[in-house]
């Protein structure tokens, strides 16, 4: 394997090419002794999908403050390509790009929905029913469209680099015994006193893994600059 020349672009297409190379042989993959509750594909998909969206984000959107100040960053991929970096910037660096209007979209493929956070609530031991009620509602979709691209990048962000990824049944609850068919994704909303105190609100976005892989490919093709990831998805 070549020693990647910029990691924010290189490492994410390949990743992209190893789920497209390999996703057939992971669906005919099971768990041991879970054979009944179907393949991988899910699992390959959240542990893939953690380098393509991250990398970028923390290597190019997350410095940008720092080259506006004529810094760089410890792991900073900016320098690299600023042309890639501005781009990075417009869709993700404030709120003015909406989700629905992001090189990355996939129509109708979202759901989002946010409560309010219980005390000691422990979503590792129960998916809450309001939460999985309020990303089953018809309006789920419509609230993901409306978020900026921004506010969908941080939630998802958060999720996967704290742990924050839920496996959902076709109906969208946390099912133990039942096979996956949807994929949940859940941040935290805090105060002005950050993470001292609890979360006021928790905030989920929804999916499936067939939505989610096209996602994937977008993002890669949007972050590469170049057509291989249209090439990968025909």
């Amino acid at each position: 394997m070549g020693v990647p020349y910029h990691t924010s672009r290189d490492v994410p297409g390949r990743c992209l090419w190893l789920i497209d190379r390999l996703f057939a042989k992971v669906q005919t993959i099971t768990a041991p002794h879970e054979a009944d509750l179907g393949p991988l594909d899910a699992t390959f998909l959240f542990a893939m999908s953690t380098l393509i969206l991250t990398l970028p984000i923390e290597r190019l959107e997350r410095h940008r403050r720092k080259e506006a100040l004529g810094l760089q960053g410890y792991m900073d991929d900016r320098p690299l390509d600023p042309l890639a970096a501005k781009e990075i910037d417009a869709v993700l660096g404030s709120d003015a790009t909406a989700f629905n209007l992001s090189p990355f979209y996939i129509p109708g493929a979202w759901s989002f929905a946010s409560v309010k956070y219980e005390p000691d609530q422990n979503l590792a031991r129960e998916f809450p029913e309001e939460l999985a009620d309020g990303l089953s509602a018809q309006e789920a979709k419509s609230a993901a469209e409306q978020l900026s691209a921004r506010a969908w990048m941080n939630c998802l962000r958060n999720a996967l680099a704290h742990g924050g990824i839920v496996y959902l049944d076709a109906e969208g609850r946390q099912t133990n015994g039942q096979p996956t068919r949807m994929m949940g994704f859940v941040s935290a909303e805090y105060g002005k006193e950050g993470m001292r105190k609890p979360p006021d609100r928790l905030i989920a976005l929804r999916t499936t893994p067939d939505a989610y892989r096209a996602t994937l490919e977008r993002w890669v093709c949007w972050v590469q600059g170049t057509g291989l990831s249209e090439a990968l998805a025909a």
